[in-house]
């Protein structure tokens, strides 16, 4: 899972935190939840193509560094918005690396079922149960793997899979990244509207 990583946590692990970096914005990270009335840890569904857009909130938030905040408050960021290239890059890559972790829980791969199902003399030696959770695991595997392809097709359309990606350097006007505008309908915020925004002023002046 993705939580705040903070020092005190991974002194309880020991050993087992063996590879795992301290997150240095871990304490406000947790505050922040708290304040939001949002666990450390929290679950959520997945889908071929699609993911909930909760969930891509709760991860800008988890992947936000230093180099993000730069000292400003995780509060004055919008994370219903691309925070910055690189954040979002760590967003996506995180649920693809997650993804492919549970993929590797299985037993075999769906290669293995579909060959199971298409062995109909063996296939029908096998409970009506059975059946039905072969089926399923080799469908829960396909809908996996879908959605890692799809997920790294984002990014590579994106461009988030270049090398030094930019963090926000502190600004909260938030990155729009290529197609942004077209599959969402927004638009690169300016400083004004940020600042009016903050203000609660209507940011559309026309």
């Amino acid at each position: 899972s993705i939580k705040p990583r903070p020092r005190e946590a991974l002194e309880k692990l020991g050993s087992a935190a063996d590879g795992i970096e301290e997150d240095p914005l871990a304490d406000e990270k947790i505050a922040f939840l708290e304040r939001s009335g949002t666990d450390d840890t929290v679950d959520f569904p997945c889908y071929a193509d699609r993911y909930p857009v909760e969930m891509l909130e709760y991860l800008r938030l988890m992947q936000m560094t230093p180099e993000d905040t730069r000292g400003k408050p995780l509060s004055e960021f919008d994370y219903t918005r691309t925070i910055s290239a690189a954040n979002e890059a760590a967003v996506l890559t995180s649920v693809v690396q997650a993804i492919k972790r549970q993929i590797g829980n299985y037993p075999n791969d769906d290669e293995d079922d579909a060959a199971l199902i298409k062995d109909r003399g063996l296939f029908r030696l096998l409970s009506y149960n059975q059946r039905m959770a072969v089926r399923h695991r080799r469908n829960e595997k396909r809908l996996l793997k879908r959605t890692v392809a799809a997920l790294e097709k984002q990014i590579r359309r994106k461009g988030l899979d270049a090398p030094d990606l930019r963090r926000a350097g502190g600004s909260t006007l938030g990155e729009l990244l290529p197609g942004e505008e077209r599959m969402y309908g927004t638009k690169q915020r300016t400083a004004l509207e940020d600042r009016l925004e903050k203000m609660g002023l209507p940011v559309d002046l026309k």
